[in-house]
């Protein structure tokens, strides 16, 4: 038998089974007595209701989608006000990551320089230059200029500082400072004065193992880190550009974005970063508008 053959008898018991007339019965299945039945059932008419339905659901159901809030969950569909507010809740998100980002940038720089650590104009171009962007777009110039102004302006304060003592600083700043409450970081004695021509920018206060150091102000931490120069270091914001720094710290108690109150814990004193000598004690600093200032004028320390 040929291939033709074979589709030909198939083809005739199809129409065969097509045109068959078929009875539905529904009955009792106790006493086979006849309910409801229905005659002259055949596939062609299966077929045929059963497409008519198919497009009655699917026409029903577009006008479910189009005129009610379902349509919302049809990827790409969607109206011109919905498509605004996602292009504004959009660019949004994108200036909040730039503000961020920015900030960001702003307390990293600050805290290497107050730690004494600041770059140079010529290690960030190349640390730019070297960073992959994440988006695989052109680089941000306007951020890039407004990090290069941090760094010049921090440079310049770094050049100053070395040249400048306190009384750089006006006399109407110093009587706001000195109407601060400022709690003693530690207590202890004073074993190395400030000295800014040494590059000394803080006090150091003698203490004792596992002795507490307490925040001076109240503030949030915007810094908390360890460096092989400083040990664990901690670094408190203050109300009125006021900043604390902590150092040689055995542990820090304390994250960043903790907000501490005046005479709480925030370390336990230590002994760790690169020193002369492993003697147990509290390098501490205060920072003024950008200007190391004499902790001794506003501390009361025994």
């Amino acid at each position: 038998m040929g291939i033709f053959q074979k589709i030909r008898k198939l083809w005739n018991v199809i129409v065969t089974d097509w045109k068959t007339k078929y009875r539905l019965v529904f009955s009792n299945e106790d006493t086979n007595e006849q309910r409801w039945e229905v005659k002259n059932i055949t596939i062609k008419k299966t077929v045929v209701i059963g497409v008519i339905a198919v497009a009655v659901i699917v026409f029903l159901t577009s006008l479910l989608i189009a005129l009610t809030p379902l349509r919302v969950y049809i990827p790409g569909y969607t109206s011109q006000r919905e498509y605004k507010l996602y292009k504004q809740a959009v660019s949004k998100i994108d200036s909040l990551e730039k503000t961020i980002s920015n900030n960001q940038a702003y307390i990293d720089h600050f805290t290497a320089m107050a730690e004494g650590q600041v770059p140079t104009m010529e290690d960030m171009d190349n640390n730019a230059a070297s960073t992959p962007d994440v988006h695989n777009t052109s680089r941000d110039t306007t951020r890039l200029k407004k990090t290069r102004e941090i760094i010049e302006e921090a440079e310049m304060i770094l050049g100053r500082v070395q040249k400048e003592n306190t009384n750089s600083i006006p006399t109407l700043d110093q009587a706001k400072i000195s109407n601060l409450s400022i709690y003693p970081p530690a207590l202890g004695a004073v074993s190395s004065l400030f000295n800014p021509e040494k590059k000394h920018y803080g006090i150091d206060i003698q203490g004792t193992k596992n002795s507490a150091v307490s925040c001076v102000a109240d503030g949030v931490v915007i810094s908390s880190n360890y460096s092989d120069n400083d040990g664990y270091v901690i670094i408190v914001q203050h109300p009125g550009n006021l900043i604390s720094v902590y150092k040689r710290n055995a542990s820090l108690l304390k994250r960043v974005g903790d907000r501490v109150k005046a005479g709480s814990p925030i370390a336990i004193m230590g002994s760790t970063g690169n020193i002369d000598g492993k003697s147990i004690h509290l390098h501490f600093e205060l920072w003024y508008n950008g200007f190391p200032i004499n902790p001794l004028n506003y501390l009361v320390i025994q």
